[in-house]
């Protein structure tokens, strides 16, 4: 089975340091594909703020690991919150390989999405979602032919060491 693999790089930090650890990407990526599954493509989408170095060098790092990463200039809310929306960039890249894969793998929780799985599901798309589930909207599990909790997965993909410098820096930024 043909997989992709889209990663809400923003939802997933934040969802577990609100746990108290950081995430293996490479790990949750193995996880999340398995032996019996073939990965097309895996896409980590994230907000950056350019000044910030050391989330420069983490964004290589997933480069060099297999993933092609989609950033965009994080923005300053009316509400004082800082956001980069890439939820547009995300659905277009689920919607353009929907004929290239026979699984679609979306790691987020974000409402947005539960439309956008529906019509990849009407389609012929298997369509699996990934998520915390004190991050994950029950319309996008709803969505999914089948929701992967990573609360209890979460001793396979954690890194080893626990909160670094580098996330640190990396979620003051966003």
């Amino acid at each position: 089975m043909r997989c992709a693999v889209f990663i809400d790089g923003n939802n997933i930090f934040h969802s577990a340091r609100q746990l108290g650890y950081d995430v293996d990407y490479s790990r949750l990526l193995a996880l999340l594909v398995g032996r019996d599954r073939e990965l097309l493509r895996a896409f980590f989408y994230t907000g950056v703020d350019e000044t910030a170095d050391r989330q420069r060098g983490f964004l290589h790092w997933m480069r060099r690991n297999g993933f092609r990463v989609v950033q965009k200039p994080v923005k300053q809310e009316r509400d004082g919150t800082r956001r980069a929306r890439l939820e547009v960039e995300i659905t277009t890249d689920m919607m353009n390989y929907a004929d290239k894969v026979d699984l679609i793998i979306l790691v987020s929780g974000d409402e947005d999405f539960a439309y956008p799985l529906q019509t990849l599901a009407q389609n012929g798309v298997r369509v699996e979602v990934a998520g915390f589930r004190s991050a994950m909207a029950n319309k996008v599990m709803d969505a999914a032919d089948r929701y992967i909790e990573l609360d209890q997965l979460a001793e396979r993909f954690r890194k080893e060491g626990g909160l670094d410098d580098e996330a640190d820096e990396y979620r003051e930024k966003l």
